[in-house]
């Protein structure tokens, strides 16, 4: 029995086909559309996972005395926290006016100089005295393996808890530093371009080779 227009009408709205009447075929799925959305979520939480576990979004600005972190966060005019951190926007600001000469002579004088620091500072470690043995003054008057071990165990943990040396052979190993921060990598990185610093590394600074490319003025630089 044939059916009526009306009738037609009422089952293409719930969806069904009409009887007698070919179904519209289904368009195919574009593989590239799916493999399009993938690559994007998976960089996406490439990206987030690096936020979350990357470490290289700060740096050390290290000092050879203890009022020098001080002296050079004031002629910049930047404050330091309880912690001696500053975040690198407020280091980026105080610093806006800094441009570096990046031509390739200038970066390879920049360059020289800080190896040449680099290289002195390590002829100093090797000529300083070496730090004293801390199980040299432990006596073996303990019986057992026990005591003996406990008590190696507790002059190790003092020597690694001990207070650090106020002058070390090597300025990276001073107790006197500022640390700057970003949100990320990128920021810090573009921070170091653009200002020059990117020569003396992209962790751990001289602080005072920093303050002569930044214009500033330290006791001892």
């Amino acid at each position: 029995m044939p059916l009526s227009d009306a009738a037609r009408r009422l089952l293409a709205g719930l969806g069904s086909q009409p009887p007698g009447t070919t179904p519209a075929p289904e368009p195919e799925p574009d593989p590239d559309a799916d493999r399009t959305g993938y690559r994007a979520r998976a960089k996406a939480e490439e990206e987030r996972f690096l936020r979350a576990v990357d470490p290289e979004y700060w740096l050390a600005f290290c000092f050879r005395g203890p009022g020098d972190p001080a002296a050079f966060a004031a002629a910049l005019g930047v404050t330091m926290d309880d912690r001696r951190y500053v975040p690198g926007p407020v280091l980026e600001a105080a610093t806006a006016a800094v441009r570096t000469d990046t031509s390739p002579a200038a970066r390879v004088r920049q360059m020289l100089t800080a190896r040449s620091t680099r290289d002195a500072d390590i002829t100093g470690q090797l000529a300083a005295k070496p730090a004293p043995d801390p199980l040299a003054s432990l006596r073996d008057t303990q019986t057992g393996i026990e005591a003996a071990s406990l008590a190696e165990f507790a002059v190790i943990l003092a020597a690694l808890t001990a207070d650090p040396e106020p002058d070390p052979a090597s300025i990276y190993d001073s107790p006197h530093w500022l640390l700057a921060y970003w949100a990320d990598r990128a920021g810090k990185d573009a921070y170091l371009a653009r200002t020059g610093l990117e020569v003396l590394g992209d962790k751990y600074l001289d602080g005072h080779q920093a303050a002569r490319i930044l214009g500033i003025k330290l006791k001892g630089g």
